[in-house]
């Protein structure tokens, strides 16, 4: 590299050079710094928004005293600007002894005058990996720590799932394409990294990769700009295990559709599996060709659904003693992990999101979290909690179920009105400080022991019947979803 007018030398790949101090060593690096505040980050956000955004920035140098970063694309640069550039700029300041400043910026938005003497840090990467491979024979990816089976809370609404993936691990026969659908934030993504480090840990040969539908797409359109997409076909093709996940983003892609079913045909056509995860049923995946709808259709299918109220604890549970490792004195009281779970409505990842925010709170190891610093948490982050009216629980269920306000009320003891009513008293007495002839009265009925029988029943059933545990937590969502309407 040459040397740029305005911001000083410049080293190769864009790094800038380091001062050097008295014993002859480069000091104030900045790329070793940015390392450095990638490593603190890791440990202060959940494994999965380190993994999908923190860890795909790139170094790019330093131009007059602010250091410069990239994100890849517009959509990881609106996530990273949205909700975690305050954090890593205040990991830079206590990191960097020079002061500069920290400036993220998309890649695509960075003056030409810079990009010239910086190559593509991505393409650059993506051609080490590639002539990696045809020295080495094989690369092999890394995995994941922290996103394996060990630490998957399984349960009723997603052991199926896992239970196609450790199938998948041990190699057994089976299709050759699986997918794992279900809403955000069900964990879907932990299974498919869980595969990868499971496999990874056996170490019996088999190649491996994960990535991103978007990652995918973006390959492809830098490949297919440059006219040349022999590094993708490299990348994702010379597997026995490809693992991609959010499958959506491909939908409507007409182009980049025929690249990826001609993917699919290529690993499953030396023996290799596919494994993809979606957020909608197959038959509910829109924007697809025929053929790339076929090869979905003719996939081995299992959902992933919300986790129940148990599992929920146990997530948080587990990732508390994940905190508890480095921060002995991070303990929780069942009281307050009841706290959490009953006044979180979205899925585990902000349930963990809770209790990053609730470390930080406690200066990490500075002081024990407790109840008045877990309400502060939860307030900031989920609102003033407002316990939804008997009302609105009632009509939660006559929604999910198709019921009207007459037959909910009724006295029809038929399985078709009976149970969706079963289920809404017991999540009016869950989910709010009703009594039981409160409760009663809402529903038209002069004696509160129907209640009562009524809350029994569910949570008796409720301890092994997932079609139970799933349709509480239908009308339990929906519940919420009538109080962000507002109807209150």
């Amino acid at each position: 590299m040459g040397r740029h007018e305005e911001s000083g030398r410049w080293g190769k790949n864009g790094h800038e050079d380091g001062q050097t101090g008295k014993d002859g060593k480069d000091v104030h690096r900045g790329k070793e710094i940015w390392d450095t505040v990638l490593n603190d980050t890791r440990v202060r956000i959940p494994a999965e928004d380190f993994d999908k955004w923190i860890a795909d920035l790139r170094f790019v140098a330093e131009v007059d005293d602010v250091v410069l970063i990239a994100a890849r694309d517009q959509l990881a640069f609106d996530r990273i600007n949205s909700n975690h550039r305050p954090l890593l700029k205040r990991i830079w300041r206590k990191s960097d002894p020079k002061g500069r400043a920290l400036q993220i910026a998309c890649w695509k938005d960075i003056p030409a005058s810079t990009r010239d003497l910086v190559d593509n840090p991505w393409s650059v990467e993506k051609r080490q990996t590639v002539n990696a491979e045809e020295t080495a024979g094989t690369e092999r990816s890394e995995g994941v720590p922290g996103m394996t089976f060990a630490n998957l809370v399984t349960g009723d609404t997603n052991k199926r799932a896992v239970g196609l993936a450790m199938e998948i691990v041990g190699g057994k026969r089976g299709a050759d394409v699986s997918l794992i659908y279900g809403r955000q934030g069900t964990g879907k993504t932990h299974i498919l990294r869980a595969i990868e480090n499971a496999v990874l840990h056996l170490d019996d040969g088999r190649r491996v990769t994960y990535m991103t539908a978007e990652e995918f797409v973006t390959a492809y359109v830098d490949g297919a700009m440059a006219r040349d997409t022999r590094d993708l076909k490299k990348w994702v093709r010379n597997n026995d295990l490809l693992l991609i996940d959010d499958l959506q983003w491909i939908a409507g892609k007409a182009k980049t559709d025929d690249a990826f079913f001609a993917t699919i045909r290529s690993v499953t056509k030396e023996g290799g599996r596919v494994v993809l995860t979606a957020d909608e049923a197959p038959g509910d995946l829109k924007g697809f060709s025929q053929r790339m709808r076929g090869e979905i259709m003719g996939a081995a299918s299992s959902e992933v659904g919300l986790p129940d109220q148990e599992m929920r604890r146990e997530i948080v549970r587990l990732h508390a003693a994940m905190i508890r490792e480095d921060q002995p004195n991070f303990e929780l009281t069942e009281e307050m992990i009841d706290r959490i779970v009953s006044t979180v409505r979205g899925p585990g990842r902000e349930l963990c999101g809770v209790l990053w925010t609730l470390q930080t709170e406690t200066g990490y190891g500075e002081v024990e979290p407790d109840t008045d610093m877990l309400v502060t948490v939860l307030r900031r982050q989920q609102g003033e909690y407002q316990a939804p009216s008997l009302d609105n629980i009632k009509r939660a269920a006559m929604r999910v179920f198709g019921l009207s306000k007459t037959e909910i009320e009724s006295a029809n003891k038929s399985r078709s009105i009976c149970y969706p009513r079963q289920i809404a008293m017991y999540l009016c007495r869950e989910m709010t400080d009703k009594s039981y002839p409160q409760i009663a009265r809402a529903f038209n009925k002069k004696d509160h022991t129907t209640v009562l029988h009524a809350w029994r029943k569910v949570k008796e059933e409720m301890q092994d019947d997932p079609d139970m545990i799933r349709d509480v937590e239908r009308v339990r969502e929906m519940v919420f979803e009538i109080q962000a309407e507002g109807n209150c």
